[in-house]
């Protein structure tokens, strides 16, 4: 993971609390989001657990079945496949979770990079919003769906898209499309299943927005 990459992590991690306190300074929200990191960790820590003692639980289920029917029970290929995926997923995450910190202490292009974005952000809020705020209601239009609201999208999503924004206002030497290839990483790491086809569409909208001089 390069200095950039591991930067747009840590911002992306201390804007949930920008939120919530507009006060800390950037210092204090990168101290914050190592914190985060920590309790993401033990969060997916947790999720592997629940995971192994589900697939432990199916697989002895399946033993005794077997043993008091004397037959052969089929097992659900499917279900197994499943539940290792999450499992590779969990432990991914663990790993990249523990190796932002690590960088961040060996590289202070990534630290400068996460208060590049932290405090363009804090002095750009509103613009921000807007700009992202405008393109999710034209889709919210043509969708004709109250779930392109901003308040209703996913709050991974609209962290995601608040960095993004911002590393498309303000880097000029950052293509777009490398921003939104950057930005797909992290809703794939911290959203949902849908999140990188919802973000790539609002990205690509915001490039366009912006180009054509709509959002200013």
């Amino acid at each position: 993971m390069n200095s950039r990459t591991a930067g747009r992590n840590l911002a992306f991690l201390a804007l949930s609390h920008v939120t919530r306190s507009t006060e800390l300074t950037p210092d204090k929200l990168i101290l914050a989001a190592t914190r985060t990191l920590k309790d993401y960790s033990k969060h997916k820590i947790r999720q592997v657990q629940k995971e192994l003692e589900s697939l432990g639980n199916y697989f002895f289920n399946e033993s005794l079945t077997e043993a008091e029917s004397n037959v052969s029970t089929s097992l659900d290929f499917k279900k197994i496949h499943e539940q290792v995926g999450k499992l590779e997923d969990a432990a991914f995450s663990i790993e990249e979770a523990l190796d932002l910190p690590e960088i961040l202490n060996q590289s202070n292009e990534a630290y400068e990079y996460a208060v590049r974005l932290i405090d363009f952000f804090r002095k750009n809020k509103d613009k921000i919003n807007n700009v992202i705020s405008e393109v999710l209601e034209l889709k919210k239009k043509e969708a004709n769906s109250k779930g392109w609201s901003f308040e209703r999208v996913l709050s991974t999503d609209r962290l995601v898209l608040k960095i993004a924004t911002v590393e498309i206002l303000s880097m000029d030497d950052c293509p777009s499309v490398v921003v939104i290839d950057e930005a797909l990483k992290l809703s794939e790491k911290y959203g949902s299943e849908d999140s990188p086809k919802f973000v790539n569409g609002v990205l690509v909208d915001i490039v366009k927005s912006l180009k054509s001089g709509s959002s200013n």
